[in-house]
């Protein structure tokens, strides 16, 4: 790297710094010369005279290269204290500059394995390993669209008569450090109201009550809440916001999107949440999601949206949990491509087995 590489790259302007001293006509002349003594930064195109008083730079990215005034015999008392005072200046600008990019690396270092370990403590939080539920296979998929991020789902056995499953998915409007904050403090209000609540659309009433009245936030939360009775196969849900579950029915009918909702958390006072029903007969599967899913973007603009889903479940249909969310994944994937996501991805999928 040649000396005027190494200013700029300490964001030294070695134009400007001469600059000042052009007006000064032959009374002195000034030239930053490099370790050859070749110039980089002078008031004049004359050459260099070897009797020009000197002082080299003596530290910083630009040590060892010198500075050089002369001029009018004279002035050479004045001409050797400019010398050396840019000299010292060149190395303190330099040296300071250098320091503070070592500091912004430093701090770049630091976020960036805060981040790692607010990620790692993140998934911590999600119910990637579903609980065992005899009679159903459960699969779920999870991916921060940046290194936190604010999608959140969980799914656990009430401890009330017959253990019913409890299922949430959530989303946090936007994505990055402050939806992941939301979520944090989102997450246990959702669980401790779903354990002492009568159902899900009086769950999600009381946590959103509670993000009215505590909440300091533009942010607002989508989510989902169902509760399945493992006896039976019936499924409750209440549905603030959030994107419709699919039904996938192992009849062959046409697969159906359960629709009815009401407000976000954190939007309103008053949620009025519809109840929707439906029962999961043998072999039949509920997808959730999150609008990640839809919202994927193709490196020409497109969304993924809702009919590429359904041909994804659709071409996958009779398959394991598993199965359908490796299929919508993959298939999202593919369709972005080199595309940055544009959401938290979040999957769940819960099927009763044949014969249950």
């Amino acid at each position: 790297m040649t000396a005027i590489e190494r200013a700029e790259s300490a964001g030294v302007d070695l134009d400007a710094v001469v600059d000042p001293y052009r007006p000064l006509g032959p009374s002195i002349a000034v030239a930053i010369v490099d370790t050859d003594g070749a110039p980089i930064a002078a008031t004049t195109a004359d050459a260099v005279p070897t009797d020009a008083c000197g002082g080299t730079i003596p530290g910083g990215p630009l040590a060892g290269c010198r500075v050089l005034v002369w001029g009018e015999a004279s002035a050479i008392g004045l001409q050797q204290a400019v010398a050396d005072s840019l000299a010292a200046a060149l190395a303190v600008a330099s040296a300071a500059h250098a320091d503070a990019d070592a500091r912004l690396a430093a701090t770049a270092r630091l976020i960036e394995s805060e981040l790692a370990h607010g990620r790692r403590l993140q998934r911590s939080f999600v119910s990637l390993e579903p609980p065992d539920v005899p009679g159903f296979e459960i699969a779920a998929h999870y991916e921060a669209a940046r290194e936190i991020g604010g999608d959140f789902f969980e799914l656990f056995r009430l401890r009330r008569r017959g253990r019913p499953l409890s299922v949430v998915i959530a989303d946090v409007t936007g994505k990055g450090i402050a939806a992941a904050l939301l979520m944090a403090f989102a997450r246990p209000l959702l669980h401790a109201a779903i354990d002492h609540t009568t159902g899900p659309a009086e769950a999600l009433d009381r946590t959103n009550r509670i993000l009215i009245e505590e909440r300091r936030s533009s942010l607002f939360i989508t989510a989902l809440a169902a509760r399945l009775d493992v006896r039976t196969g019936d499924v409750c849900i209440a549905n603030a916001g959030h994107e419709p579950p699919l039904i996938v029915r192992a009849d062959g009918t046409q697969i159906e999107f359960l629709v009815g909702s009401g407000a976000l958390l954190g939007a309103y006072g008053d949620l009025d949440l519809p109840i929707v029903r439906t029962e999961l007969q043998p072999g039949d599967l509920l997808l959730l999601y999150t609008d990640g899913v839809t919202d994927a973007r193709s490196p020409s603009g497109e969304r993924f949206e809702e009919t590429r889903l359904l041909d994804t479940v659709e071409a996958t249909r009779g398959g394991t949990a598993a199965d359908i969310v490796s299929a919508v994944c993959g298939a999202v994937g593919r369709f972005q491509a080199t595309v940055e996501p544009a959401d938290d991805i979040t999957i769940v999928a819960i099927r009763r087995l044949p014969g249950a």
